[in-house]
């Protein structure tokens, strides 16, 4: 059935229904052919059948197969030195213009040619650098007109990574750039949402709040309280995931935990969760299951949730959703002093990564906070770079430290670390 519905809306929505909305002699020739004038008549209708039809059993998420899932192991003590696993460290200074500098980053994208950095909050802008870190746009259209944005809730690229796509919650719209900093269109968003990500040049995910009824564009929807919601290129749900666990009397914040690596893969993790699933236009599939059971920790915490359980949470050790992943690693970060734990995809081994490491540099590897092919990627402050380099131990990175610090003021735009791991010699 999803498979018709597929190969029809391909073939028949984008052959006929554009053609015809494009051109309505088109309706003229079927007509005079009655034949014809059927057939498109039965596709129509069975088209509308399958969608409306379907609507129940494609909102729910897919049957799960897990054989692809591969399982991450807690453990309550480091054994890996950072400076083990450091194959090698590039680096990157942003320099903006000194009239509109970088406040922060919260978000980072990267193509063969560009670092498109995103600040939601201090500038409200997007500055697009080339991969030297030299400037070559900025994006502030902070404003109630057509070409503005009331607020940045989240900045991705397109799947041609060749358009910027602003998500203005406040605005309700999707405002879409080039790298040049034009304003190219907007498409209006039905419902609130936090978080957008690209699943392909078709589908789009769009990451809610929990509101479900409250949300005047949800309040019809059968399936109102999923928290992710896969919505086509006129921004109408076509499936949507992860029903929300939380109440109102327990927990405000009931978000999943959304991250894209490659600008491809897109994963999510349900808060308080021990499962990261892939997300597909399709279906969730399990990647990663958390295994908290060496440290006593809380696996899918929202279970049987009461107030007591909400309150203790403290004392447990539970998997707060971050997580990075690279082409050849993934990191998890936990909660309730279990250290880092480094998985390699290759050997399937996991590493847990304490501070053992004889270089401020080294340390940064445990916050790392974006991924790009096979590097992780650390923001580090221009001030902080400045005030640790003579707090070097390990004169490896003597070198290097003052090389990323030459030139450098506490005023500057921060610098990005690229991380390149490698596997540990036992």
């Amino acid at each position: 059935k999803q498979y018709a519905y597929d190969l029809i809306r391909k073939v028949f929505y984008k052959k006929v229904t554009h053609s015809f909305v494009a051109s309505p002699e088109i309706l003229l020739f079927y007509s005079s052919n009655p034949k014809l004038m059927k057939f498109f008549l039965f596709v129509t209708v069975f088209v509308f059948a399958l969608f409306f039809g379907s609507c129940d059993m494609s909102n729910r998420n897919a049957a799960m197969d897990s054989s692809q899932m591969d399982t991450i192991v807690c453990a309550g003590e480091d054994d890996t030195p950072l400076d083990s696993i450091i194959a090698k460290i590039e680096y990157v200074k942003l320099r903006s213009r000194e009239d509109h500098p970088v406040g922060a980053i919260d978000n980072l994208m990267i193509t063969p040619d560009h670092i498109i950095v995103a600040d939601y909050n201090l500038s409200k802008s997007i500055f697009v650098f080339d991969r030297q870190g030299q400037i070559q746009t900025v994006i502030s259209r902070l404003g109630r007109g057509p070409q503005e944005y009331l607020s940045i809730s989240d900045v991705i690229l397109t799947p041609d990574q060749k358009r910027i796509a602003v998500l203005d919650n406040h605005g309700k719209k999707i405002l879409y750039y080039d790298l040049a900093g034009n304003f190219l269109f907007h498409k209006v968003t039905p419902f609130y949402g936090w978080n957008i990500k690209y699943l392909d040049e078709e589908n789009m995910l769009v990451v809610t709040y929990g509101l479900g009824a409250d949300d005047p564009g949800l309040a019809s929807y059968p399936h109102n309280r999923d928290l992710l919601y896969c919505v086509d290129t006129m921004m109408r749900i076509r499936k949507s995931f992860m029903p929300n666990q939380f109440s109102r009397e327990l927990s405000s914040y009931c978000s999943p935990n959304v991250r894209q690596f490659n600008n491809n893969r897109v994963y999510a993790t349900h808060i308080y969760s021990d499962t990261v699933y892939q997300v597909t236009p399709e279906k969730m599939i399990p990647r990663y299951r958390i295994d908290l059971s060496p440290v006593d920790g809380i696996a899918n915490f929202w279970e049987g949730l009461t107030p007591e359980k909400h309150k203790a949470r403290m004392d447990k050790s539970f998997f707060t959703g971050n997580f990075f992943e690279d082409d050849r690693f993934a990191i998890f970060q936990l909660f309730g002093g279990v250290p880092l734990v480094l998985f390699s995809k290759e050997t399937k081994r996991c590493y847990y990564l304490g501070k053992r490491s004889s270089t401020a540099l080294g340390l940064y590897v445990g916050s790392v906070e974006f991924a790009y092919k096979d590097r992780f990627i650390t923001v580090m402050p221009a001030y902080q770079l400045l005030h640790i380099t003579d707090s070097f131990a390990d004169q490896r990175y003597q070198k290097l430290a003052a090389e990323i610090a030459a030139g450098l003021t506490e005023d500057d735009d921060p610098v990005l670390l690229f991380y390149t791991l490698r596997e540990p010699n036992h």
